[in-house]
């Protein structure tokens, strides 16, 4: 009589590695942020995809790991989104709709965490979400920062 070999399946730990790298769970602990990487996915995005579209509701967390992507604005206004961005985080705790529309300018890889997600890692201390940082932005007839940056930096709601 044949019998089939038994088969054993082992369960991988999730990889906290890309976690580790945003801003807002850099600070976690590997061991809650292996229960957090099951509701997480790394995205690689061509340019010209769009991230996310203005007046659509909130529903995760996006943040940049590489590439850079621009931000539009009804208003006109232009930003630029570099590594270690976050988009939508504040929205998707306020349940707001987004207030601009991002598109990779170049090739993205980005960490999504669904919304749940994020609010049950706020509640258990494993993530810092910041208010939205000063964004890099490119205005027709503006005057230069005295910072580095010649670009003026302008405050957008994320």
């Amino acid at each position: 009589m044949f019998t089939f070999p038994r088969i054993t399946r082992r369960r991988r730990r999730p990889d906290v590695g890309p976690l580790l790298r945003v801003p807002a769970f850099a600070h976690g602990d590997p061991g809650r942020l292996a229960e957090l990487a099951r509701h997480t996915d790394i995205l690689r995005l061509p340019p010209g995809r769009t991230l996310v579209r203005a007046g659509a509701t909130a529903r995760e967390l996006i943040v940049l790991l590489a590439g850079e992507a621009a931000v539009l604005r009804a208003d006109g206004t232009r930003a630029v989104l570099r590594p270690g961005a976050q988009i939508g985080g504040c929205e998707l705790l306020g349940r707001e709709r987004h207030a601009a529309t991002v598109v990779a300018t170049s090739a993205l890889e980005v960490v999504v965490v669904n919304g749940p997600a994020v609010r049950w890692a706020l509640a258990e201390g494993i993530a810092e979400l910041a208010p939205p940082a000063s964004l890099s932005a490119s205005r027709p007839g503006a005057s230069p920062s005295p910072r580095r940056d010649p670009k003026p930096t302008v405050r957008l709601a994320s």
